[in-house]
């Protein structure tokens, strides 16, 4: 049996992506992801999700022996110094996680916790799992780290909708595909000059569309794109540029296409295009 780790999602996380309507973006996917991730790196998990303080509490009590670390979201629980001072009591190793970014809020239950992963939506959490399988709660993880994790992402080892044959997309990929390589005429106005190829440093409709794209035709492997996809999600958060009106749309794009790499969550062909189409408008 591997390391027994506890996760806590603090309050209000059970809605998670529910109001913005996304699909792959809520709390039973992110559970999903972890507990997939969890088993590819040996790890046991106990996750626990409460709207109440008192309630995350008396788990880490009762959760307390045999455990070798905590990831906790205290989510609006930032300024809990009772929830500190249980991880302080504990005295079990702690990473604090959260799907964006603090900005100006200062955390107290940082205080009781040997690193802050923020800003990164679900890989916030996957990245403390991977700490925490690698010993490691406060260091980066290294280039070669981060290559080797994206092999083991690459290589399924469950069944997924992915592994099932493409025959069955016929000519709807296709002509997806044939769409993308065409000028998006989803933009708004066509700019004089302007050339077929989005712009790789604005995030638009057309740009994300071209990606997918390139992942159906062999050009990104699902690690390619799920990585691309993390890092704009990333400059998104902190405030980069996006297509007017379409934000929403692509940030929740974005956040299902960072959990692409993962075979629990991986998405087929088929899910592809129709994720193209709904780009289109």
């Amino acid at each position: 049996m591997g390391k027994r780790l506890l996760v806590l999602h603090g309050p209000n996380l059970n809605l998670l992506g529910e109001r913005e309507g996304r699909q792959g973006g809520r709390l039973a996917d992110l559970d999903l992801a972890l507990a997939t991730r969890a088993k590819e790196l040996g790890l046991e998990l106990k996750v626990v999700q409460s709207n109440h303080e008192g309630v995350l509490i008396d788990t880490l009590h009762a959760e307390r022996s045999g455990l070798a670390g905590v990831v906790v979201s205290p989510a609006g629980l930032f300024g809990s110094y009772s929830l500190m001072e249980a991880l302080e009591a504990v005295g079990v190793p702690a990473i604090e996680v959260y799907l964006g970014r603090l900005g100006e809020r200062e955390s107290v239950v940082a205080e009781a916790c040997a690193a802050t992963i923020e800003g990164q939506g679900f890989h916030s959490y996957l990245e403390a799992l991977e700490r925490f399988a690698k010993d490691d709660l406060t260091g980066e993880l290294s280039e070669e780290d981060e290559g080797e994790v994206e092999d083991e992402e690459e290589t399924p080892r469950s069944k997924s909708l992915a592994d099932a044959p493409r025959k069955t997309l016929g000519r709807k990929v296709e002509a997806a595909l044939a769409a993308s390589a065409s000028p998006s005429k989803t933009l708004g106005r066509k700019v004089k000059g302007a050339e077929a190829t989005p712009a790789t440093n604005f995030l638009s409709r057309a740009l994300v569309r071209q990606k997918i794209a390139d992942r159906l035709a062999g050009r990104m492997t699902h690690a390619e794109l799920a990585t691309w996809a993390r890092g704009k999600w990333t400059e998104v958060q902190s405030g980069a540029p996006a297509e007017s009106g379409h934000r929403e749309l692509l940030e929740d794009t974005l956040q299902r296409l960072t959990l692409s790499a993962i075979p629990a969550t991986r998405l087929s062909d088929t899910e592809l295009v129709d994720m193209m189409t709904r780009l289109e408008r």
